[in-house]
């Protein structure tokens, strides 16, 4: 049940790549091929191996910048879930927020250092490898692009890993987590419309395909820093109040050998039971099957696929107990793939959370001063 697909493990976090990242992975190698490297004296097969795989260490960068971010954040005693590379970068899955300023700026710094160490290590082979020139190529590319990263990332905007730096430095300046999230947010944005036009710029001063990079990456940076401060302002929402409050109760239990048509006919048609938990022949816990799993089947294949195809297994289950912080189950879900948590309390499923009941606990709240009660899905035919 997650978006996107996972390569590999390292240091016991997952690796997962987007679909966007293929695209822009080709367009890198095209780049590449047909502007970087163009005016070097090889052969056209050579040109476009050599470019594959600088494009390959390009993001093997991004890879160890967000591995920076990962494991210094597992010294803080912050769990890390997976590393996901997508369009414009990589994005790390958290557990939680970094709980002071200083752990913060370190946390944000480390991506940029590493880059930065990589970048010089890369120029000075670079400058030491004369033969084979496509060594010395490649060298000076990944110098080029990291320094472009380290410096692009500590620019102030959040959330750029500079942006988290101004956040933490206002944080300890304010004692207010939210307002300097909603400041470095506003800083990120600003910084993100200044690219665009400069982007705009660059286009009408001939350089089209540098205009374009920068305008698409100022658009993702306005889009990242709206959508993070809304994510920050419903977090703030959350504190003090348990996962329990969140969560649906589990009704019916769904046997996992039905057809996925049997499924949707006669257990998932109710509005309240959009995730139900799936037991095996001795009736214990075996996942957990959600109306998101339905909709990304093919609605073709619903009479001969099961449950047990579709759904999510107990292995691959995100979960949180009834009393963790119900920030934290928010920060988990909006951080991750994960379409729903499984709420655990002594090896038995209580109940599992999803954004929907997170949407459902605020409006409830804001409209009348006090939580929810929990969800109870209506049963369903046995």
């Amino acid at each position: 049940m997650g978006r996107g697909l996972r390569i590999g493990r390292l240091f016991g976090i997952d690796i997962v790549i987007s679909a966007s990242w293929l695209v822009i992975f080709a367009f890198v190698t095209w780049s590449l091929a047909t502007s970087w490297f163009r005016g070097e004296p090889w052969s056209t097969t050579t040109l476009w191996i050599v470019s594959l795989a600088a494009a390959l260490l390009l993001f093997a960068s991004v890879l160890a910048h967000e591995l920076a971010h990962s494991l210094v954040a597992r010294t803080q005693g912050i769990p890390v879930h997976s590393i996901t590379l997508f369009l414009l970068g990589g994005i790390s899955t958290i557990e939680s927020e970094a709980t002071s300023p200083g752990r913060e700026a370190i946390m944000a710094a480390a991506g940029p250092a590493s880059s930065l160490a990589i970048g010089v290590a890369c120029g000075l082979a670079g400058v030491v490898v004369h033969s084979p020139t496509v060594a010395r190529a490649v060298f000076l590319y990944l110098a080029y692009v990291n320094l472009l990263l380290a410096v692009f990332n500590m620019l102030p905007g959040f959330p750029l890993d500079g942006g988290r730096v101004l956040r933490s430095a206002l944080w300890a300046a304010t004692h207010d987590w939210l307002r300097a999230t909603r400041w470095a947010a506003r800083a990120g944005e600003g910084l993100g419309y200044l690219l665009m036009a400069a982007g705009v710029v660059f286009a009408l001063g001939g350089n089209l395909v540098g205009g374009l990079w920068l305008a698409l990456i100022g658009w993702f940076v306005v889009q990242s820093s709206a959508a993070a401060f809304r994510l920050s302002n419903v977090e703030s929402q959350l504190t003090g109040v348990p996962a329990r409050r969140l969560m649906s109760l589990p009704g019916t239990w769904i046997p996992g050998d039905l057809t996925l048509r049997t499924a949707a006919n006669a257990y998932l048609r109710a509005p309240d039971s959009r995730c139900l938990p799936v037991r095996d022949d001795d009736g214990s816990l075996e996942g957990l099957i959600c109306l998101s799993d339905l909709e990304r089947s093919d609605k073709r294949s619903w009479g001969v696929e099961h449950v047990q195809d579709v759904m999510t297994g107990l292995e691959r289950l995100q979960t949180v107990s009834p009393d963790d912080p119900a920030a934290t189950a928010f920060h988990r879900l909006a951080t991750s793939a994960a379409g729903e948590l499984a709420v655990m309390e002594d090896g038995r499923l209580v109940g599992f959370i999803d954004r929907t009941s997170i949407t459902r606990y605020l409006r409830v709240r804001g409209r009348h001063g006090g939580p929810p009660p929990p969800v109870r899905p209506r049963p369903a035919p046995s």
